[in-house]
């Protein structure tokens, strides 16, 4: 089943897969999100004006993480390949404003901007670079987005992230540590992962040093399985 294919049965009321949809874990999320990338509200420039501060979160699908945040006053942006996905994160910000759609300079994305100008939302390939995106995040919202890559494909993601991150931005990550990992790491999604598979030479571990490990963040209805949270830093240089 390919990932077009998953949200539509997600969507229709199949098997939510490892959605979060628990209110408190979103909130322990946040509160993780915020020790380590503050919000606008607790960010000042010289001029003691709330500071724009910009989170990435790849493949976010409808995760309304990505809402919670911008009702927080960061600024956004989400990729997801799946238009109905993304239509369904569309929809959180109903009575929050308009969108304006557009496609990016390559034709190779749709892209949704919101009014408040605060939030972005492209659909299309999370693994191409897209130049206007270089330097510009302060944090990065990884929820199982690494844990949903395969072995061949987390170097090119992790390249992506580094090449949008500002020095020292920080990236708030949840994957999944099952029973048993070493006998299981290698079947997925979602993989199983510890600190040693994400800070690889060829994964996070080029461009991001290691800063905390959250152990298990928030409960979920997988028994066989925690929700981790891990914490990094891009370098001041590679």
């Amino acid at each position: 089943m390919g990932w077009s294919d998953t949200w539509n049965d997600i969507l229709s009321g199949g098997n939510s897969r490892w959605k979060i949809t628990c209110d408190e874990a979103h909130k322990k999320a946040l509160e993780h999100i915020e020790r380590y990338v503050p919000a606008p509200a607790a960010a000042s420039d010289d001029n003691g004006d709330a500071a724009v501060v910009s989170v990435f979160c790849p493949l976010a699908g409808d995760d309304p993480m990505v809402y919670n945040l911008w009702k927080r006053g960061y600024s956004v942006t989400t990729i997801d390949l799946v238009p109905a996905a993304v239509e369904a994160m569309r929809k959180q910000f109903a009575g929050e404003g308009s969108w304006t759609v557009t496609a990016d300079d390559k034709g190779t994305a749709t892209v949704w901007t919101h009014d408040s100008g605060r939030a972005t939302l492209y659909v299309g390939d999370a693994l191409q670079s897209r130049p206007e995106l270089r330097n510009a995040f302060d944090g990065v919202y990884d929820k199982d987005s690494f844990g949903a890559l395969g072995v061949e494909m987390r170097s090119g993601y992790c390249n992506r992230i580094a090449e949008y991150c500002k020095p020292g931005a920080k990236i708030y990550l949840e994957v999944k540590l099952k029973n048993k990992h070493e006998q299981v790491k290698d079947v997925g999604p979602p993989f199983s992962l510890k600190k040693e598979q994400l800070m690889e030479k060829n994964n996070y571990g080029a461009s991001f040093e290691y800063v905390q490990s959250l152990g298990s963040v928030y409960d979920i209805a997988i028994p066989s399985a925690e929700q981790t949270g891990h914490v990094l830093s891009k370098k001041e240089s590679d």
